[in-house]
């Protein structure tokens, strides 16, 4: 497969509404990581690319923004520890004025109280989640919202240690979240009303931070996440539970999204000494076939590229083959740090001092291209690098930054 090519496997229903350029939801509009369709700068000067504007927001967050249908969506938060509210703002992308801004829902207000859900964009309508488990349902044109439920009260959800902390995936008309109650670990709610679809009965676990993936196993549509206890495939019709397999860490922390990486395999990955799996489903049973406990990604994002997986984990940003999970090579420079891979190479944000690389990655080797630091914003460098439409934003709490890499 020859570099610049990508490997979308297991996104329908996903990809059908993305516009070339846009970024509709985290990770991405085809929630992969994978950057195509556009042309960007092979290098970038010395010192970084041109930065086009930079703003302070007047609320703080760990989120990524969004970019579609001409404005930059991105969510942050304000008050006390009590009194915490979600806010979500419009900006211009070419500028970075703040076009308006709505509260959406009370927000998280405990450890880490820092807004840290991304919205998703479908059509004109936008979707997000909330750290007390509200799922709220706005216009992208003004921000009136149009549906708003407390799916834990609904659904007798019980909160977590850092807060719901979920980006929402959307799909044939549904929204899926996870209050974690009993009966109602993941609910998919219509995505016009927010009137429950269906619950996952029988599981009866706790939400582990984990965005879900919309993927097919064994030729089978399935919405496959992680609780507290186990990575779980439900059918994405009905919410059944098909399999599960047990993986925990002491926190119960797993925001990594589980991502498929073969025929029927999945590459999962958590921090403080877990590790991570490459995970063989068949029918309704999972089994490990390969772990590594040194690598360990606490939060910064999995991708499968050129028939390759990326992860950082253990200090380090590895490249494994699915195979065997063999650890084919590391990226200089790049610790603990969230990435994207583009067209013109893996953009890197490392959370040690903000570090931003531009990185060429083929299957048996990289090349350190450019870098840069991020030398505004507040808080740790916890949000991930977004491309849409030439410009790289970054984000740092309340610092937000556009950068020029297009190709001229």
């Amino acid at each position: 497969m020859g570099y610049g090519r990508f490997l979308c496997v297991g996104v329908a229903g996903v990809c059908g509404w993305a516009m070339a350029g846009d970024w509709t939801q985290w990770r991405g509009s085809n929630r992969d990581l994978i950057v195509t369709g556009e042309k960007l700068q092979a290098s970038w000067p010395e010192g970084g690319p041109q930065r086009l504007w930079q703003v302070e927001l007047p609320a703080e967050g760990y989120s990524e923004p969004v970019v579609a249908g001409g404005t930059l969506f991105i969510t942050g938060s304000t008050g006390g520890k009590k009194d915490r509210v979600g806010h979500l703002f419009a900006l211009d992308p070419a500028s970075g004025k703040i076009r308006w801004q709505v509260e959406y829902a009370p927000e998280w207000g405990a450890n880490y109280e820092y807004a840290r859900t991304s919205p998703t964009v479908v059509g004109e309508r936008l979707y997000v989640i909330g750290g007390l488990g509200h799922v709220v349902c706005l216009s992208t044109k003004g921000g009136k919202v149009l549906w708003s439920v407390d799916a834990h009260a609904l659904y007798s959800g019980r909160n977590i240690t850092w807060g719901i902390a979920d980006n929402p995936l959307v799909y044939d008309g549904k929204i899926i979240c996870q209050p974690g109650g009993p009966d109602a670990s993941v609910v998919a709610l219509d995505a016009m009303t927010g009137k429950l679809v269906w619950r996952s009965v029988g599981l009866g676990e706790r939400s582990a931070y984990c965005s879900p993936a919309l993927l097919t196993l064994n030729g089978r549509r399935q919405v496959v996440t992680s609780l507290e206890d186990h990575l779980v495939g439900l059918d994405a019709a009905t919410g059944k539970p098909l399999w599960r397999h047990a993986h925990r860490n002491k926190y119960a922390v797993h925001p990594n999204t589980p991502v498929l990486c073969g025929k029927d395999r999945l590459f999962i990955s958590s921090g403080y000494g877990y590790g991570s799996e490459i995970i063989a489903v068949s029918g309704g049973e999972a089994k490990c076939v390969w772990s590594d406990k040194s690598s360990d990604n606490h939060f910064q994002g999995v991708a499968f590229y050129e028939g390759r997986i990326f992860s950082s984990g253990g200090g380090r940003l590895s490249c494994f083959d699915p195979a065997d999970g063999r650890q084919v090579y590391t990226v200089a420079g790049a610790k603990k740090t969230s990435f994207c891979i583009t067209p013109s190479g893996m953009i890197t944000y490392d959370e040690q001092g903000g570090a931003v690389m531009l990185v060429r990655v083929k299957p048996d080797g990289c090349e350190v291209v450019s870098t840069f630091k991020v030398d505004y914003g507040n808080g740790p460098h916890w949000s991930s690098p977004v491309v849409a439409n030439g410009a790289l934003y970054l984000r740092r709490g309340k610092g937000l930054a556009a950068y020029a890499v297009g190709a001229k």
